[in-house]
């Protein structure tokens, strides 16, 4: 039997023998978009869902769709910052249909 392990690493080992840690890596996005895009865009724009390695977005309004669209390289850069197994390497962007602006 092994000595003591952090949480974090054991949890580490968990997700990759399940095959799973690159999905849960692109997953945080969720958590994390505010913190990483800042409140602006948050509040103008939300991760929907991820599909592979492309994070699709509803946006407010057709305004800030355009604005997001040419940020693109940037706000990918802001969210991959950091990661160490997988990264969303495409962003899509929608009108969100229950967005009220």
């Amino acid at each position: 039997m092994k000595g003591p392990r952090r949480l974090d690493s054991a949890l580490d080992a968990v997700l990759d023998a399940l095959g799973v840690a690159q999905a849960v890596e692109r997953h945080a996005v969720f958590r994390e978009w505010e913190e990483r895009l800042g409140a602006e865009i948050a509040r103008a724009a939300h991760p929907h869902r991820v599909d592979g390695d492309t994070l699709i977005v509803r946006v407010a309004t057709s305004a800030w769709l355009n604005e997001l669209s040419l940020r693109q390289g940037e706000l990918l850069k802001r969210l991959n910052a950091g990661r160490t197994r997988s990264s969303i390497r495409r962003l899509v962007f929608r009108l969100d249909p229950d967005a009220k602006g």
